[in-house]
């Protein structure tokens, strides 16, 4: 930077009041059901003294698998570790007085805390307190929208569409997007097929087309969804059998999930075909038969 270029001064947050960072790490994500199993608050006071505190945290209910796939965090972890009611006064007492901050905080950490809290009788209010989300802000700066998009992935100003003529200008707009999004990084698929999936995050763990469910490393069938979310759907048919009832019956799900949510409400589990063993090239190959459903349940 030249000695003429404009300084741009350094800017930070300033507090008023302590501000208490919260990262929240659980069995699930929906706060009615879902129990924590660590949390950690980095708590900044005005004159900048920081405070940490993390702990471990016995849910007193399993961990799904697909939730330590996610934070690393397993039942043998936190066996010995105290429930929440153990550290819910001293928490609320902490967190007294602070603002508070975390990302995604507002839709998943923040309920959840709430909702511990009043499991255990603690009062823990949000009257007066500021409550700042990361990801807010990050969207707020980082906007999601075609114009967005276009200045990104293909550069410069977005061409306007014709009110009056058919020019397709607006899909084309789209089209280039595309171009500049599978050119922005070699992760990117190319093929539409696999973008469309690799763009909601299904991969080949995936059993039905929209991920909803999959292939945990053991060969076992999880839910990958909702507040069953990294559960084995042998556990849900013994569980909750009324979710799945509910699923079968949902046009909100695509007719290969609501197959294995019925089959698996009428004693059947998906069954994953093993890979067939590699033929030399000079002989025909028969294409391995789809995944199906096919295992009766049994009580494990």
């Amino acid at each position: 930077m030249s000695e003429d270029s404009p300084q741009i001064p350094e800017r930070s947050l300033e507090l008023s009041r302590p501000l208490a960072v919260l990262d929240v790490q659980s069995t699930g994500l929906d706060p009615d059901n879902a129990r924590i199993v660590k949390l950690s608050v980095f708590k900044v006071d005005p004159d900048g003294s920081e405070h940490v505190k993390s702990v471990l945290v016995n849910p007193d209910i399993p961990i799904p698998l697909g939730a330590t796939q996610v934070h690393g965090i397993s039942d043998l972890d936190v066996m010995d570790k105290p429930v929440f009611r153990a550290y819910a006064r001293a928490l609320a007492d902490h967190l007294e007085g602070c603002d508070l901050a975390g990302f995604g905080i507002e839709r998943f950490g923040l309920p959840l805390l709430q909702a511990e809290f009043e499991r255990n009788d603690i009062d823990f209010s949000l009257d007066g307190r500021a409550v700042v989300d990361a990801m807010t802000v990050f969207h707020r700066l980082e906007p999601r929208n075609l114009a967005s998009a276009y200045s990104r992935f293909v550069g410069g100003a977005r061409p306007e569409s014709s009110r009056l003529e058919d020019d397709a200008q607006g899909a084309r707009n789209v089209f280039n997007i595309l171009q500049g999004e599978v050119a922005s990084s070699a992760n990117v698929p190319r093929n539409p097929s696999e973008l469309a999936a690799w763009a909601k995050g299904i991969d080949s763990s995936a059993i039905d087309a929209e991920g909803k469910f999959v292939w945990s490393e053991e060969g076992d069938a999880l839910v990958n969804f909702g507040k069953h979310l990294g559960e084995r759907l042998i556990e849900v048919v013994s569980n909750d059998i009324s979710y799945l009832n509910w699923m079968s019956g949902s046009d909100n799900f695509e007719p290969d999930v609501r197959k294995i949510a019925e089959s698996a409400t009428n004693g059947y589990l998906p069954e994953r075909t093993p890979a067939p063993a590699a033929e030399p090239a000079s002989e025909s190959t028969v294409e391995p038969a789809p995944e199906s459903v096919n295992e009766p349940v049994k009580d494990s």
